[in-house]
């Protein structure tokens, strides 16, 4: 018996990577998993290259479930046109009576669901979910939503995002050092964060916000120009490997004021690199960080208390010692790969009935 994964390529920018690259390292291999390639990022010949793989991807799942002994078709899903092509293998592995996981990763499914499908196009989703036979969310508020648009509410579980640990020496972290990793645009609050260092810089002028990510890299570049804090912002480009841990190593605070999430990978990174985090209080965020336990929460788009969390963690170094090793101990209990691949393979041994 083998198993298959499909979903985008490992060597992607993005969550999903980093979750497929994590899993890599153990969990398929326990599985015997193969994996399809469905999607890529990168565009050629107006989008040929991406035809021609999402092609590739229903061949090559279509030969494997026709000549081996397919157990679980685990299927790693985000919105829009990442939902499409899903819901096509998810119809293709049920033809051949496999079991299929559904893992939802998109941060703003139910944005998506909601506001941009009509009645037709939910039906459609709710069918493909209820085809499934196991559909993985990653948060307890994602949970309570599902449960509204399936038929059979147990078949919704909550697995959360995993990193490796990551042993960082932060014994030259650099006080005031503000971090941000992901991709620069408004869904993450990045414009927030500018205009709240902004406020930061008044009290604590040798204060660096860090951005790191692709994506509105220019007009968040005129955003800090045109506030006249252009000495104190470091644009990183996306970084990843040593480069994201020596910035982890230095980072004083780790921030995140997004406005819609999935349950977001540089906090649990951030936790096990024993980093504070100042955070918004979407999607999966608080359940892995509890406010004024692990780091501070700050609703969207609150721009001033998002700045007085950034500036009380850098002024008060007890408080700011005590959330890095509270979160650090909870990454362990919570989100380290010892704790959720058992969650995992309890999920696969209930459908193999093994």
């Amino acid at each position: 018996m083998i198993n298959i994964t499909v979903a985008t390529g490992m060597q992607e920018m993005g969550g999903i990577a980093t979750v497929l690259n994590v899993l890599n390292d153990g969990f398929f291999q326990k599985w015997d998993m193969k994996f399809v390639t469905s999607h890529t990022n990168k565009s050629l010949f107006f989008g040929a290259n991406k035809l021609f793989l999402f092609a590739t991807a229903v061949f090559k799942l279509t030969y494997l479930l026709s000549f081996y002994n397919v157990g679980i078709v685990h299927i790693h899903m985000a919105s829009r046109g990442s939902y499409f092509r899903k819901s096509l293998f998810v119809r293709l592995a049920k033809l051949y009576n496999a079991k299929v996981v559904l893992h939802l990763h998109g941060a703003e499914f139910q944005n998506f669901y909601v506001c941009e499908c009509n009645a037709n196009k939910q039906l459609r989703i709710r069918q493909t979910f209820n085809l499934s036979d196991v559909v993985i969310v990653l948060s307890s508020q994602w949970l309570s939503w599902m449960k509204t648009i399936i038929d059979n509410p147990s078949k919704a579980r909550v697995v959360y995002n995993s990193v490796s640990s990551l042993e960082i020496d932060r014994s030259h972290a650099e006080q005031g050092l503000i971090l941000f990793l992901g991709r620069l645009g408004k869904r993450k609050g990045v414009k927030d964060l500018i205009d709240a260092f902004s406020i930061v810089l008044k009290d604590i002028p040798h204060a660096r916000l860090a951005l790191g990510g692709d994506g509105d890299i220019a007009e968040f570049k005129h955003q800090v120009a045109s506030l006249g804090i252009s000495n104190n912002v470091d644009f990183l480009g996306w970084i990843s490997g040593k480069e994201k841990e020596t910035w982890l190593s230095k980072a004083d605070i780790y921030c995140l004021p997004s406005y819609n999430e999935g349950f977001p990978m540089g906090v649990i990174e951030a936790m096990s690199a024993r980093v504070p985090i100042v955070a918004s209080t979407a999607g999966g965020i608080p359940d892995a960080i509890e406010h004024g336990l692990e780091g501070l929460l700050v609703q969207p788009g609150d721009i001033d208390t998002l700045a007085s969390h950034l500036q009380l963690l850098i002024d008060n170094r007890q408080t700011n010692a005590e959330f890095s090793q509270s979160a650090h101990l909870k990454f362990g209990n919570s989100f380290s790969k010892k704790a959720v691949f058992p969650k995992l393979d309890s999920i696969y041994k209930e459908l193999l009935d093994v």
